[in-house]
């Protein structure tokens, strides 16, 4: 979700970014995730715009659910995840159990075996960057295609806090490579049997990346990226599919899947595996939505002329 500029927020970065955050340095592993769940759980009430904007979309979605217990749950997934990067330099070889149960381990190690790398396709789910983040403690040579980003003009205390929220993204063991550029050092880093995170849904934030084809995801016509798809056709490696959620149980507070290979027609033309490729794409987003609704980010962009095609450009 994004929330516009104002004076009143720039004072809330001061605080938050200040005093609230550094206070958890001397809280237990988990603590900030859970505080920041909690004031997400109160902005929920307050935002009556934002929340009514939600509904809209979910409402697309959902015609026949009931929408507040999920509205609640994604504000606080919303505030949990823009403050997630003051886990990072918490989660190491000890600690990264108190923040995520990972599961089919095994998929990502069968592939590497393999020699081929590896590309974990995912949607922008729960704590999105955890798994990059635990998996890069564990020793598996990580790398993220980033970018994108809010497409809004910060005033100086939010850049402020942006820069100090890429100073802490740094204590990932990863490499992030920008998803405007070229893709030859992806391609050369699969080549060199590594692992390469990133989105099967989009970018968010009004800025959208690379080349997209138009799929029903929840009844609707949404754009879907297939960048993940190409790097997996292009290097040979496999195409593992990830998801993040919050976890309802157990030590950790999320739960990230990896999932079996998908199958690709690696002999087919790039253009028609492409096609084919993101016809399961759609089918695991879907699932993914349906099933954890109230762990989406992109919500607030689930409607025509953001990642939903809108009407008067398909008619054109």
């Amino acid at each position: 979700m994004v929330f516009g500029e104002s004076r009143i927020k720039d004072l809330y970065r001061r605080v938050v970014w200040g005093p609230y955050r550094r206070a958890f340095d001397r809280l237990p592993p988990g603590s900030e995730v859970r505080a920041n769940r909690l004031l997400g759980r109160a902005v929920a009430r307050a935002a009556r715009g934002k929340r009514d904007q939600v509904a809209r979309n979910l409402g697309r979605a959902f015609p026949d659910r009931d929408l507040d217990p999920i509205i609640d749950q994604l504000f606080q997934t919303h505030f949990m995840e823009q403050y997630i990067s003051w886990s990072f330099h918490r989660i190491d070889r000890d600690t990264w159990p108190n923040y995520l149960e990972l599961r089919g381990r095994a998929h990502l190690d069968a592939a590497l075996a393999e020699g081929r790398g590896a590309v974990l396709l995912h949607p922008h789910m729960g704590a999105a960057q955890m798994p990059l983040a635990v998996l890069g403690v564990l020793g598996y040579p990580m790398n993220q295609i980033g970018g994108g980003g809010v497409d809004v003009v910060l005033s100086e205390t939010g850049r402020w806090a942006e820069s100090m929220r890429h100073q802490l993204e740094d204590h990932i063991q990863a490499t992030i490579w920008d998803g405007t550029g070229f893709l030859r050092p992806v391609l050369r880093a699969l080549g060199g049997n590594e692992v390469v995170l990133t989105a099967m849904d989009g970018t968010g934030g009004g800025r959208e990346m690379g080349r997209r084809l138009t799929r029903t995801v929840l009844g609707q016509p949404m754009n879907l990226p297939v960048g993940g798809l190409y790097l997996a056709l292009r290097s040979g490696a496999a195409l593992l599919p990830l998801v993040t959620y919050s976890s309802r149980a157990g030590d950790g507070l999320f739960v990230s899947e990896i999932g079996a290979p998908l199958s690709l027609d690696r002999h087919a033309r790039l253009r028609d595996a492409l096609e084919t490729g993101v016809d399961q794409v759609a089918a695991l987003l879907d699932g993914h939505l349906r099933t954890h609704p109230g762990d989406w980010h992109f919500w607030d962009e689930f409607q025509p002329g953001r990642f939903l095609v809108d009407p008067d450009e398909a008619a054109a």
